[in-house]
């Protein structure tokens, strides 16, 4: 004879996160070398690929590769900070004040 145990603790069964909960983080996935953009004449541009398996970010920068790779991962590490607090580090964080009524 079988008994079922039941976890006094937690009685109600743990939720697994649903799929659009789950979070993919952006990575630098390339950094390559390209011409300059039209009417440019500086040397030495890139292209950087950020991805993170559901979305695809293309940049170009001017500078060496280390500085845009610098560059492209910290983009990565400000798009990843969004996504876990949901909250752009570009936007404003308070109300703006109630229009006065004239």
């Amino acid at each position: 004879m079988s008994q079922a145990t039941t976890d006094l603790a937690n009685p109600v069964p743990a939720k697994t996160p649903s799929r659009a909960a789950i979070p993919h983080p952006f990575k630098v996935s390339s950094v390559e070398k390209i011409n300059a953009p039209d009417g440019g004449r500086e040397q030495d541009w890139y292209r950087y690929i950020l991805d993170s398996g559901r979305s695809t970010i293309t940049g170009q920068r001017r500078g060496s590769r280390k500085d845009v790779l610098a560059y492209a991962t910290q983009c990565t590490e400000q798009l990843n900070a969004r996504g876990l607090t949901g909250q752009s580090i570009w936007s404003p964080r308070g109300k703006k004040p109630a229009a006065a009524a004239t």
